[in-house]
């Protein structure tokens, strides 16, 4: 063999081993891939195993919560006493003219039995919200499936009861109710304990959803008309009110904040602060101070009055006001009695008469029956008119009644005279 020869068969056998290395190489590896390919679908059977029997497990324990929660097997058992605890629900709210019918039941295959309940009445919002949140509150297999409210029309409120207000809402309600199959006959009655589906106290869920009106502009606040400063009268009983006024009409309640003499009280029933002070003597204390003379005034009271409306959402107003006191009035002058009949609107001039020396005025009292001759400087008094005679001539006669002179002709009345 030449040495070319040997050369070529170096390098042929050289590839024959590369090539043989190689695919035992190649060879390896794919029975690593697929020993790891293997393992790997094992451990994904295994867990899908796994995922199975905990989703076994837990669709038997809800199974089992659904057991509890499930209405009776038996259909007349389950209608009739779900209906009857929807009639007391709406008794408890409030709900006006309510009417609970069944709207059928459905059976879907072996496994439940659906129960339809149609709810109807009137109500407010707050009422409203009282009988969602006790269907919801209610542990069992149900459901409101729809539910719809709108106001009452005015026309529909005529000639109704006085119950119905303008706030009154017309209420339907859809519930759906699952009697499962597995179910007992006579389930225990649900606890008081609510649902999962409630998160938060009835008051709560108030506070969220009260505050807002559908179906009206917001709330506005009440607005004070009265006065800033209130007086009392030192020694008697003052009723005093605070003039509140709402812009839509709504019932306000006040409540106030200060410190109160012991002569002053806040009646709250009525939103009225009854003021009583004392009037202090000489040398007697008020709030802490000597008084130095029997008309001292009291210090004034500084009170903040809130009123609070009963809209949606509820608005408040405080206002601060000052109470002062003030000695009482003087007593009236007597008023003098009222005359009865005056007899001056019936005594007339009937004569002047000459005598030897002077002239003579006779006036005629009517009523009296009686006639009066009077001279210069006689004084005369008939009915509420008293005066004095300073002249009689052939035609008239002149009288002064205080302090003004008057001429009096014949035929004339005494009181027109006067008047003139």
């Amino acid at each position: 063999m030449t040495q070319r020869e040997r050369f070529l068969s170096i390098i042929i056998g050289g590839l024959v081993f590369v090539v043989a290395a190689q695919w035992i190489f190649n060879q390896y590896r794919g029975a690593l891939r697929f020993r790891q390919n293997r393992l790997n679908s094992l451990a994904g059977e295994a867990e899908t195993m796994q995922m199975t029997w905990l989703a076994g497990a837990e669709a038997e324990r809800q199974m089992g919560e659904y057991k509890i929660r499930s209405l009776s097997s038996d259909p007349q058992i389950a209608q009739s006493s779900f209906q009857s605890w929807l009639l007391e629900t709406v008794r408890e709210v409030g709900l006006q003219d309510a009417i609970v019918d069944p709207v059928g039941d459905i059976p879907v295959g072996d496994l439940y039995r659906r129960y339809g309940f149609r709810l109807s009445g009137k109500t407010d919002l707050p009422g409203l919200l009282d009988l969602v949140y006790e269907v919801q509150a209610r542990d069992q297999l149900h459901r409101i499936r729809d539910l719809n409210f709108a106001p009452v029309t005015k026309a529909a409120r005529r000639g109704v009861s006085e119950e119905e207000t303008e706030d009154t809402l017309s209420v339907v309600m859809v519930i759906d109710a699952i009697s499962l199959s597995i179910a007992e006959t006579n389930p225990p009655t649900p606890t008081d304990q609510p649902s999962w589906r409630i998160a938060q106290s009835k008051e709560d869920y108030r506070n969220s959803i009260l505050n807002r009106n559908f179906f009206k502009p917001p709330n506005q606040a009440p607005r004070y008309r009265g006065s800033e400063q209130l007086v009392a009268t030192i020694g008697q009983s003052n009723e005093l009110k605070f003039e509140f006024e709402d812009p839509e009409k709504h019932d306000i309640r006040l409540t106030i904040d200060g410190d109160l003499p012991p002569w002053a009280m806040w009646d709250e029933s009525r939103g009225r602060l009854i003021v009583s002070p004392p009037k202090p003597t000489e040398g007697e204390s008020v709030d802490g101070e000597e008084s130095p003379t029997p008309s001292a005034e009291l210090a004034p009271i500084e009170v903040q009055v809130t009123a609070i409306d009963n809209g949606y959402p509820s608005r408040q107003t405080t206002q601060t006001v000052l109470v002062k006191t003030q000695e009482p009035p003087p007593p009236p002058k007597p008023t003098p009695p009222s005359p009865g009949f005056d007899d001056s609107t019936q005594t007339f001039l009937t004569a002047l008469v000459h005598g030897r020396d002077d002239w003579t005025a006779w006036m005629s009292v009517r009523t009296r029956g009686q006639t009066l001759k009077l001279k210069v400087g006689d004084e005369f008094e008939i009915g509420t008119v008293r005066g004095k005679v300073t002249g009689v001539t052939s035609r008239s006669v002149m009288i002064e009644i205080d302090g003004q002179s008057y001429e009096l002709k014949p035929a004339d009345k005494l009181s027109d005279a006067i008047k003139s």
